[in-house]
């Protein structure tokens, strides 16, 4: 029915869709940036529509509305079977099979009782009218539900979603290619001490708009926001993300004195005056858009480098807003991302951000969390205090400075590496030491190589087997300097090897002379008993 094919996380997803369909009634869906979301809404929708059933897609925002019918449409959807719910609108048909609605439309209005199938779109927001549907169809009739998100960490989605289903990951996303790479950089990190934290129904519990505001409107942040840019943005497609409308203002009043041509784009921003923006922006006229609250979804310009100047704790800001750089384009290698909040200190690489579970699932899901997140602490960059790169846990030498801190300078940005020592003499080793320790053993595979003297994968493997007792999976290629600890360690492997080689030789010599000498025996005793 469509004219597109699946990509691998599409396949995926609809197969673990298949998998499960019978057995539950709401799917949490978790599809990231890049893995084709929109796509795979069209495949589910196509599947129902070829049977005569109706299915009702619910997106976030008005503005996304003609988007989805468009795209739906592209995909080889039949046009003639969509409607959109929407006052006055000539596109209006509640008879037809598919129905787009906004939220904030279905809020006000009465909710269509006779469908078979609900999708929604950035399913991680909280719209109360929609999630007491989700209750009332999950409950009082056979449709289905499918929540859609990039983000699904919002606290409340266990109590609606019955099973999580996760096709891929950034991580993958970014290895195969789908997604860009990117160079985390944060050269000013501002002191949020004494700042209060309130509950918002998008983004759960984050920092105060208003206190943010005053602090990150400072003369000095702006200023290193873009003397930093100057310096070192290479005049790339940027977004920059602000905290209100007063810090975006600023922000762009001075990347102007300085001749760099930015615009401001919030939510109040009239939909026609956003496309020519973006088109400004694609075409290069404008060099950096500057956005309060927008941008974070249904925006596919290639951007190049972020700016992030909001700090927060939510992790679904952070993710939604660094998603609008880790597109792919023609000749893009990485996004740069310049963090002037302290938000990649505090909840690290977009790619480390990786859940199993749907929250407040059960009553383990506590648990479960203090460990993911004990987890995720030892995954945590460390910055450069040099040129202010954000380096893998870990990694002790600044791969894009060569920067090695002296004894001592290191203990405020890189704590993962100090060892705990247990009761009875022990070592227990942190994710984040295990992680140096491969990399360390894979320069030294690098400089085996460039001396014409390689060592294999295989070696690698079973030399940090016998170092911590199994095998490095999950961990970075990385290759990091080696420590004289590390160096030692295989010295002493390869003596071991060594000697154990040569009483391995010794010993078969022996044998061999034994054997040798059994054998003249044996003819000795035969030509003895023939003379005889």
């Amino acid at each position: 029915m469509l004219n597109i094919k699946p990509n691998f996380a599409q396949e995926r997803a609809l197969n673990m869709l298949r998998r499960d369909w019978k057995a539950y009634e709401s799917f949490m869906m978790y599809m990231p940036t890049g893995s084709g979301k929109t796509g795979l809404a069209a495949f589910v929708a196509a599947g129902l529509v070829s049977r005569g059933m109706r299915v009702l897609f619910v997106v976030p925002y008005t503005i996304l509305i003609n988007q989805t019918a468009q795209r739906f449409a592209q995909y080889g959807l039949p046009e003639d079977q969509i409607s959109f719910i929407w006052r006055d609108h000539p596109n209006y048909d509640p008879s037809l099979q598919i129905q787009i609605a906004s939220a904030d439309t279905l809020i006000r209005r009465d909710f269509p009782k006779d469908i078979d199938l609900l999708i929604i779109d950035e399913a991680h927001l909280r719209k109360r009218r929609i999630l007491k549907e989700i209750e009332r169809i999950t409950t009082e009739s056979k449709a289905k539900v499918i929540g859609l998100s990039g983000t699904p960490f919002s606290p409340f989605l266990g109590r609606y979603y019955q099973r999580l289903i996760k096709p891929t990951t950034i991580g993958e996303l970014i290895q195969r290619g789908d997604l860009s790479n990117y160079e985390f950089y944060a050269p000013t990190k501002p002191d949020l001490q004494g700042v209060k934290t309130k509950i918002s129904a998008e983004y759960g519990s984050d920092y105060d708009e208003a206190q943010l505001a005053e602090i990150m409107c400072g003369s000095d942040l702006v200023g290193d926001i873009v003397d930093n840019w100057l310096r070192n943005g290479r005049d790339l497609p940027t977004v920059a993300f602000c905290v209100n409308k007063a810090h975006a203002n600023y922000v762009t009043m001075q990347f102007n004195k300085a001749g760099v041509n930015a615009e401001v784009m919030v939510a109040e921003t009239p939909h026609d005056e956003r496309q020519l923006m973006i088109n400004r922006f694609e075409t290069g006229a404008t060099k950096i858009i500057v956005s309060v609250g927008v941008l974070v979804a249904g925006f596919d310009s290639d951007v190049r480098c972020v700016i992030y100047a909001r700090p927060t704790k939510s992790e679904i800001r952070w993710l939604q807003a660094l998603g609008r750089g880790l597109r792919t384009a023609p000749g893009k290698d990485a996004c740069l991302i310049f963090d002037h909040s302290g938000t990649v200190h505090r909840l690290g690489f977009p790619d480390a951000i990786e859940y199993n579970d749907l929250p407040s699932k059960n009553d383990g899901m506590k648990e479960s969390a203090a460990r993911e997140a004990a987890e995720r602490e030892e995954k945590l960059p460390k910055e450069c205090p040099e040129c202010h790169f954000m380096k893998p846990a870990g990694v002790y030498v600044c791969p894009k400075c060569g920067f090695k801190p002296l004894v001592g300078e290191d203990v405020e940005t890189d704590t993962q590496r100090n060892l705990k020592k247990l009761k009875k003499g022990g070592t227990v080793y942190t994710k984040a030491d295990k992680q140096s320790w491969w990399s360390q053993i894979k320069f030294y595979q690098r400089q085996r190589s460039s001396m014409g003297k390689p060592i294999s994968d295989g070696w690698c493997s079973h030399t940090y087997r016998d170092k911590f007792g199994e095998w490095p999976n999950g961990l970075s290629d990385f290759p990091m300097e080696i420590t004289p600890e590390v160096n030692n360690y295989i010295r002493h492997k390869l003596i071991k090897f060594a000697k154990g080689q040569e009483r391995a030789d010794s010993a078969a010599t022996t044998n061999r002379i034994v054997s040798a000498k059994q054998q003249v025996e044996n003819i000795r005793s035969m030509l003895g008993r023939r003379t005889a």
